[in-house]
């Protein structure tokens, strides 16, 4: 028979700490930027509790795999399926096509554990924004899941050479996946973020803390230094790290290491941390942290689609309560009658309506995905806006020959992308200059220019951010620099520039020397969602106006200013605004002749191409008749 652990009311303190983390962190918490890390904790936690009990069943000669997993499907599987079959019914209400389609693909790859490897995959540079797929969260239950497939036979394994073999492998898997994440956080931070070789360390920091013969503080001083220094690091991760952090790799140690701490020095006599850490209001949400982690995005993601802009705090703290109240029913009326009630909910009873509930949320998912997001739900126009969400802009941009895609690690380029002969232009920088390409070739083989290209995702011209994770934009400007010092083309056409430095500058002028006419475009107008679900959602409510108006970031139109007036007045520059020239200064539209104008948040349609590419084009090249 399994032997239970004890109850240790601080580490439902530290579930706590961690998941009102995570929430608060994703209902917008601006002062609160590491908040993600929670999930860290729950790893360690996770890793500590599970493994003591495996060593436990292991040497007492008592493990049972069918048993583990038992546990695993009573424990994890009621609230998962119960939660996501919710979501899945809002969804259905709330998303249009492509992002209903996604969340059928996330939900397919999510009850077969593995959300993780969905989301790792989709994190391509034209990938739908994070509020649009409501089980992102899933991908910490995909690693979880995967580790405790792997772990106990492991330990089985190791078990038949004695004790020492588990004492021994354990940390060296940890420092091994360490070592791993720490490598890939620089080489491909998505896989770093959401695959298991690169996050198992942190549940086998949890691990090696339960090894049988682990000696824990026994002086009192040493016990409350340990807890309130472990609170310290778990809440100063949260405070000083970011999105923008290199994470996992080394700086996952500092929320790991901090739970290690407390789970260290609280096994002991309780001291006044632990206290604080056990009292009622944290015990209250420790409890109830697992619903509420599942609860919790699902709500701020359909909430945000449904309800467009809200103003942050409402949204927060509205988020947050509501978060609260969901989480403790589904605790109270999933989680712990399965959990409970044994026998009503016996061994056969939990499989058999854990497998039909699987099957039936396949079922919607493949639906959802083999209709293309259920689109007949829709009215036939809607249907017909929001369908170029699915638009493929491969061919504005040349892109995989032309133009070096987000998902592809290293720059390549075709020849036919370069021009051969005089009077020639070449366009060089990211996508935001290369989808004008169809555009400025029409007109510059009107006037008898060859035109090249030079471009990739994310990539500004000439010099990359010195924080830039994309290794092929260093190839790619190398490249591009070489290539105009070697053949100076007549016009040089840069686009998707950042903040001007005085490098840039100089290199700028360094072109006009040779001759070569230097011209920067400015921005493209950028919305606060793709433009075929704005117009989507605007017709749903009965409003009929294709402008720009409030769904334009004001971010775009900041950056033509400080780009026109730092090149105002330079004689090797010419700037040319996207916003004078195609909008005449005022409201840009959304769409023209019945077709979308751009496909996503930014990037043009063929429409857009020439809507905004022609007028763009004419102040580049001029008048062909003249």
């Amino acid at each position: 028979m399994h032997h239970s652990l004890r109850y240790r009311a601080h580490i439902d303190g530290l579930r706590a700490v961690a998941v009102l983390g995570v929430v608060l962190y994703h209902f917008g918490a601006t002062w609160l930027p590491g908040g993600f890390v929670g999930v860290d904790v729950f790893f360690v936690i996770s890793g500590f509790l599970i493994s003591k009990s495996i060593y436990g069943d292991v040497e007492a000669g008592r493990f049972s795999l069918l048993g583990f997993y038992e546990r695993r499907i009573r424990r994890i599987a009621p609230a998962f399926l119960v939660v996501t079959a919710v979501t899945a019914a809002f969804a259905t209400l709330i998303l249009l096509p492509y992002e209903m389609m996604i969340f059928g693909r996330s939900v397919l790859w999510s009850v077969f554990a593995a959300g993780n490897i969905f989301f790792f995959q989709r994190t391509d540079y034209f990938g739908p924004a994070a509020q649009e797929m409501p089980l992102l969260h899933y991908w910490s239950l995909g690693v979880e899941e995967q580790f405790y497939f792997l772990f106990p036979a492991l330990v089985l394994i190791a078990a038949r050479f004695g004790r020492r073999a588990i004492v021994w492998s354990v940390p060296a898997l940890l420092l091994a996946s360490l070592a791993a994440s720490q490598f890939m956080v620089t080489r491909d931070p998505a896989a770093a973020y959401f695959l298991l070789p690169f996050r198992a360390f942190e549940m086998l920091i949890g691990s090696a803390l339960a090894l049988p013969g682990m000696r824990f503080a026994e002086r009192r001083a040493v016990r409350v230094a340990a807890v309130a220094g472990g609170c310290a690091l778990i809440l100063g991760g949260m405070v000083g790290l970011s999105s923008a952090s290199p994470f996992p790799g080394l700086l996952a140690l500092i929320p790991c290491l901090g739970t290690a701490l407390v789970i260290w020095g609280g096994e002991g006599e309780t001291t006044l941390p632990t206290r604080l850490l056990g009292s009622r209001p944290m015990v209250f949400f420790g409890a109830i942290s697992y619903s509420l982690y599942l609860v919790h995005w699902p709500l701020a993601a359909l909430g945000r689609e449904w309800l467009g802009p809200v103003a942050p705090l409402p949204f927060l703290v509205g988020g947050v309560v509501l978060s609260t109240l969901l989480g403790f029913l589904s605790w109270r009326f999933v989680e712990q009658p399965v959990r409970v009630n044994r026998r009503a909910f016996t061994p056969k009873v939990l499989l058999g309506t854990t497998m039909a509930g699987t099957l039936a949320l396949a079922a919607f998912a493949q639906t959802a995905i083999s209709t293309r997001g259920l689109p007949t739900r829709l009215d036939p126009e809607v249907q017909r806006l929001a369908a170029y969400s699915f638009y493929n802009g491969d061919p504005v941009f040349r892109q995989g020959f032309c133009f070096t895609p987000f998902f592809q690690a290293a720059f390549v380029i075709k020849p036919e992308c370069l021009p051969t002969r005089h009077p020639s232009m070449l366009v060089w920088g990211s996508s935001h200059i290369a989808h004008f390409i169809t555009a400025f070739i029409e007109a510059g083989e009107a006037r008898g220019y060859a035109v090249g290209q030079i471009t990739g995702a994310a990539c500004p011209p000439v010099l990359e951010p010195a924080n830039s994770r994309l290794p092929y934009c260093t190839a790619m400007n190398a490249f591009a620099r070489d290539w105009v010092q070697a053949n100076k083309p007549d016009i040089l056409v840069l686009g998707g520039l950042g903040a001007p430095t005085p490098a840039l500058d100089e290199a700028l002028e360094g072109f006009a020397r040779q001759g070569i006419r230097v011209v920067v475009v400015g921005p493209v107008p950028h919305y606060r969602d793709s433009v075929p679900k704005l117009l989507a959602r605007r017709l749903m409510a009965g409003d009929s106006d294709t402008g720009a108006g409030a769904d334009l970031l004001p971010s775009a139109r900041r950056q033509d200013e400080r780009l026109r007036a730092h090149f105002a007045g330079n004689p090797h520059v010419t700037y040319i605004s996207v916003f004078d020239a195609a909008c005449g200064g005022t409201d840009c539209p959304l769409i023209a002749k019945g077709v979308p104008l751009q496909h996503d948040s930014s990037h043009f349609t063929q429409a857009g191409a020439h809507f905004f590419g022609r007028p763009v084009s004419a102040l580049i090249f001029g008048d062909p008749a003249k």
